[in-house]
């Protein structure tokens, strides 16, 4: 019985666990969003000419935030934190 429910929560945490991961990544790029969203509204010209020498191109700032906010919730939640 003990062997049934070890592997159980075991199948549980491979399952939840990328789920988890997928959702905590797409909260962090929600929340980039927005930031970039008001740092566009504070600072367009800096966000133009930093997306403009980065990208070759200048891009929306909710876009360029929406993309540091999911690489930052990707590696945030991939990388252990150790104390």
């Amino acid at each position: 019985m003990a062997q049934a429910s070890k592997g159980a929560a075991l199948i549980g945490f491979v399952l939840a666990g990328p789920i988890l991961f997928a959702i905590v990544s797409l909260l962090a790029m929600l929340f980039g969003a927005a930031a970039g969203w008001l740092g566009g509204l504070i600072f367009p010209q800096v966000f133009s000419r930093l997306t403009g020498a980065i990208f070759g191109e200048a891009i929306p700032a909710w876009q360029f935030g929406a993309m540091l906010g999911f690489v930052a919730g990707f590696l945030r939640a991939s990388i252990p934190n150790r104390k």
